[in-house]
């Protein structure tokens, strides 16, 4: 079997060097086909030098692009001399025996599966900070780690994963024509690849190790909710199919309450139904902190609450982008992939919607009765 290996870049030159050697000690052991490494690099001057130098050093084909991860990726593609490809970021470095599980993982796939691509695991490797700590218990980081949980996948990240070549020409490669110079293009690509009928199934002994320099900081973590938010929008809109109906968040939830008791505090002239359920609000998100602790041991509860403001971030440019674009069904839609996802989405949030009706009904029972007994309330 033999492998194109693809490595986007621009700028990185310490990371691709410590890359290409990782893949350079890793190819000599591979002894089940022949492989090729092409680094697409958008570097001026002393960092295209130095990535050059390395590229001749772990032979390595260096080609220079865009600026667009997409069209890098493109490129590499209609580069790749050999039939299965596999998409590398720059700033990773490779386990040892990556290319022969990934080949024993196409070879082995049962044959009544029409097998597309295989997707490797991602494991983040560098200093604990302050900021990591954050974003290790927020959704953003649970894609990387699908192969080990998961036999097969809907959509996968860009980094250590495999296509067949003639799979990606078969549906267009990726797609060039999106907002930002990187992010969701991975996730539509590979979806494309299911919806043609493939299936993507898991090499999760074919591991990278990431570095976590390249998210440890505050304009980093801002940069992905915005573009990831925003990229679910234009995602729906290319595959509207993805877009389901849903139970409402606990924000819009939250936002209907508040509205409810601000209108009912004007109508009786009390506070008291306000108060009640800016209490509410808060009781129901130390529940959640509660249970979320039971479920995945208990987090630092200032991470717990940061690290939910930065999913809220998400939320915001998913509502921006979608109301910009008029989709105003933006609060009672979400993007679903398939039916197991769909049934377990429905019966979470069954359950919490079952909660947060009851503990409302409650609070605002209480505070009308509390009201009643209030001197000077008008009833």
């Amino acid at each position: 079997m033999d492998f194109s290996i693809i490595i986007p870049t621009w700028n990185r030159s310490e990371l691709v060097d410590r890359l290409l050697e990782s893949l350079y000690d890793e190819r000599k052991t591979y002894s089940f086909g022949a492989t090729e490494v092409l680094i697409i690099d958008s570097s001026e001057g002393r960092e295209k030098e130095t990535i050059l130098s390395a590229c001749k050093k772990y032979d390595a084909t260096y080609i220079h692009g865009t600026d667009s991860v997409r069209q890098k990726r493109n490129l590499g593609i209609k580069s790749a001399k050999y039939p299965y490809i596999i998409f590398i970021d720059s700033d990773v470095r490779v386990k040892e025996g990556l290319l022969d599980n990934y080949a024993s993982s196409y070879q082995n796939m049962p044959l009544q599966f029409k097998i597309g691509g295989i997707l490797g695991l991602t494991v983040f490797e560098g200093p604990m900070t302050f900021w990591w700590k954050i974003l290790s218990i927020t959704p953003f980081v649970d894609a990387f780690s699908f192969a080990k949980k998961y036999p097969f996948h809907s959509w996968t990240i860009g980094n250590n994963v495999s296509f067949k070549k003639n799979v990606l020409e078969e549906i267009g490669m990726f797609e060039e024509n999106l907002p930002y110079k990187l992010g969701g293009d991975d996730l539509e690509l590979s979806y494309r690849v299911t919806k043609a009928g493939y299936m993507i199934g898991s090499a999760p002994d074919a591991v990278t190790y990431h570095s976590r320099n390249t998210w440890n900081n505050f304009s980093a973590i801002i940069d992905r909710a915005k573009r990831w938010g925003s990229m679910e929008v234009m995602i729906c809109t290319i595959h509207p199919e993805l877009y389901k109906l849903i139970i409402p968040k606990n924000y819009v939830i939250f936002c209907l309450a508040l509205i409810i008791g601000g209108i009912t505090c004007f109508i009786t002239k009390s506070w008291i139904f306000l108060i009640g359920l800016i209490v509410w609000c808060l009781s129901i998100n130390i529940v959640n902190y509660v249970i979320d602790g039971i479920s995945n041991k208990f987090k630092n509860p200032i991470y717990y609450l940061l690290s939910k403001c930065i999913a809220g971030l998400y939320e915001f440019f998913r509502v921006k982008t979608s109301i910009q674009k008029k989709h105003l069904d933006v609060f009672l839609k979400g993007m679903l992939f398939n039916s197991f996802q769909i049934q377990a989405q429905l019966k979470n949030d069954a359950k919490r919607m079952g909660l947060l009706l009851l503990s409302f009904v409650l609070i605002y029972t209480c505070s009308f009765i509390l009201v009643l007994f209030t001197k000077g309330v008008v009833i």
